[in-house]
């Protein structure tokens, strides 16, 4: 996996986005790859916990929007990048062991979706969420509408979802939407602590926590993922999203004209 790095410690897996110079952007490569990953930990009998991290200065800035521009079929992309991601926040949901994020930069689109899909997050001080899908014409993915909507209800989500507006570490705490947010020098030591705890826990009782937690919060979560795909594969195909992309890349207001 050129995109991801995967080590294992004892009863910890370390799963690192490795798109540094992307900001750990999500593309086909790396979706591909994370599902590969996670499905590889999700069916290792030695692992108990996983802890999913980003390499360089941010957690994963969401979709690699240069990779959309350079795409000759944005709704296949898309649709390939999401079969992949979709796959891998169901393996981490339905997985038998605890999934720890540890977040610090930003955590964006698919960024912030992976990290409010995992059991347990930590955040580096001043690191920043958000979803800003309709700022280039899209709607959410992988789970995020979902994930945020029950964690912080339906007005702040609606809030948030609609204007892509940053939300900050202590916010996100306040919120429920992070356990923890620590000094960025002691994100990993913070995160490794925490990491050995979980290991120590009893695998039979995670496993039935989580299905008790999966189905009284994400019963419907395989539904809304393929709704979700569906909505923004087929925004790809609109002006308004190439124009937002454009816009993006231009510094400059989108011109959007509902088509």
């Amino acid at each position: 996996m050129k995109t991801i790095k995967l080590e294992k410690e004892g009863r910890i897996a370390w799963l690192t986005l490795n798109r540094p110079d992307k900001l750990n952007a999500m593309n086909v490569e790396l979706a591909v790859d994370l599902y590969n990953a996670v499905y590889e930990v999700e069916n290792d009998r030695d692992v108990r916990v996983l802890v999913i991290r980003g390499e360089g200065k941010a957690f994963c800035a969401g979709g690699d929007l240069m990779s959309f521009v350079e795409s000759p079929d944005l709704k296949k992309t898309i649709t390939d990048i999401l079969t992949y991601l979709n796959s891998a926040v169901f393996s981490i949901r339905r997985m038998d062991k605890v999934v720890i994020t540890a977040v610090h930069g930003f955590a964006a689109g698919a960024g912030f979706a992976l990290a409010m899909c995992s059991d347990i997050t930590v955040a580096a001080k001043g690191t920043k969420f958000n979803l800003a899908y309709a700022k280039i014409g899209a709607s959410p993915d992988m789970g995020s509408s979902l994930f945020l909507t029950r964690l912080v209800g339906f007005k702040r989500a609606s809030y948030y979802m609609l204007t892509g507006d940053f939300i900050d570490a202590e916010q996100a705490l306040d919120w429920g939407l992070v356990n923890f947010v620590v000094d960025g020098d002691r994100l990993m030591e913070e995160v490794k602590s925490l990491a050995e705890k979980m290991a120590s826990l009893a695998p039979l009782a995670v496993k039935q926590d989580k299905y008790l937690i999966n189905r009284e919060l994400f019963w419907d979560m395989e539904t809304i993922l393929e709704e979700e795909k569906i909505g923004i594969a087929n925004l790809a195909t609109t002006e308004d999203m190439k124009e937002g992309i454009k816009a993006f890349f231009e510094k400059r207001p989108p011109n959007f004209r509902g088509k």
